[in-house]
């Protein structure tokens, strides 16, 4: 600092000030991911008796005796709520925004860290890791190899028996597994044409209409995903005579598309940025027409951000588990459903293997699209 002042100095009036928005905004964003979270408290909060917004509208809205007016009033709150913490973080970004970017160079300045401060850093990395990945995947791994659960981790009491039945005597969980990637393929990729067609629309068209449709592409990301399929399901329920949609897989597949349409917009609208416009200009100016620009200029710029969106859609339609519970027809399960079912019914273990080959085959389909697209780029 040139003008003097301590570490603790600096800190107060310099650093805090301008990361406080920043924390602010991180703040809301979690409240409103954890008082729309669902699979926590229905897996253990209802074995202790503790009760949520989403818990009691699931509850309203799927078991016996159902009552979808509750089911829509504790909706109508919750998404009252997540509106207002919504423009208090608006208010937070305008009044805490900081001009960073000037018409001055800067140098970017590396400060090597001592022994002991590598240390602290590397031992906090570390422990984060362990708290919120290895531990939980460890128990998770665990317990889809222990035979008797009453035994733990002795020696003997591991197998792969529940890996067997899984694949060779449980038809229900293969036509699970085959039903998630049904849905998660085509609502992704349904998701990445309507998302790259918005985009476009947003970047291109001139009208106040791009105000709306960008608004109205990223609403289902605003609500909860519990209520976003009460409204669903109340809204096809209530026209099942005009459109039998409803107890239909296709339900689930609507669902899935428009929930996760804002991933695809941004991702899209993200890589529209970053295209200048001189290479549109060029390409104009040197007689082609729009849509030659746009399929021969524009759209192999697109292609990394519609494969990021894709791949997003893919693997969180794969493991969604509000909407599938709610919206999905009698007898049709998913790998979410099947895990939940197979958790309730006291079958923890095979209920885990099915988490563990999910979490295996997602996290290669990342690495492989990853793989792809680097070498697309080389």
């Amino acid at each position: 600092m040139i003008f003097g002042g301590g570490f603790f100095y600096r800190l107060r009036r310099v650093t805090l000030p301008l990361i406080t928005g920043n924390y602010a905004i991180g703040a809301l964003l979690v409240f409103v991911k954890a008082v729309s979270e669902y699979g926590t408290p229905a897996t253990i909060g209802q074995r202790i008796g503790f009760s949520v917004f989403v818990t009691a509208i699931h509850h309203n809205a799927t078991i016996a005796p159902i009552n979808f007016n509750a089911a829509a009033s504790l909706s109508s709150l919750l998404i009252f709520i997540c509106f207002c913490i919504w423009f208090l973080q608006n208010y937070v970004t305008a009044k805490k925004s900081y001009k960073l970017v000037g018409g001055k160079g800067t140098k970017l300045v590396v400060k090597k860290l001592s022994a002991h401060q590598k240390i602290a850093a590397w031992g906090y990395i570390i422990a984060l890791l362990v708290v919120a990945i290895g531990i939980p995947y460890f128990s998770v791994v665990m317990t889809s190899l222990i035979r008797l659960r009453g035994q733990g981790m002795a020696s003997g009491n591991f197998t792969l028996a529940h890996y067997s039945q899984l694949l060779t005597e449980n038809p229900r969980a293969v036509q699970a597994f085959r039903n998630s990637l049904f849905l998660a393929f085509f609502s992704a990729t349904i998701a990445a044409v309507l998302g790259t067609a918005c985009a476009s629309i947003i970047y291109f068209s001139q009208t106040k209409f791009r105000k709306v449709l960008h608004v109205m592409s990223l609403l289902p990301d605003m609500l909860p995903s519990i209520v976003f399929s009460i409204g669903i399901m109340i809204f096809w329920n209530s026209i099942f005579h005009i459109i039998p949609l409803y107890n239909h897989i296709g339900i689930m597949l609507l669902a899935y598309v428009t929930l996760f349409l804002p991933f695809s917009v941004q991702y899209v609208t993200s890589s529209y940025t970053q295209i200048a416009d001189s290479l549109i200009w060029a390409g104009s100016v040197f007689g082609g027409t729009p849509f030659y620009v746009f399929r021969r200029i524009i759209f192999p710029l697109l292609l990394r951000g519609i494969f990021v969106g894709w791949m997003m859609t893919f693997i969180i339609s794969f493991r969604e588990l509000v909407t599938a519970s709610i919206l999905s027809p009698p007898n049709t399960l998913v790998v979410s459903t099947f895990i939940m079912r197979e958790f309730e019914q006291g079958s923890v273990s095979v209920g885990m293997a099915m988490a563990v080959l999910t979490v295996l085959f997602t996290t290669g389909t990342l690495v492989i699209i990853n793989s792809f697209l680097r070498r697309e780029e080389s």
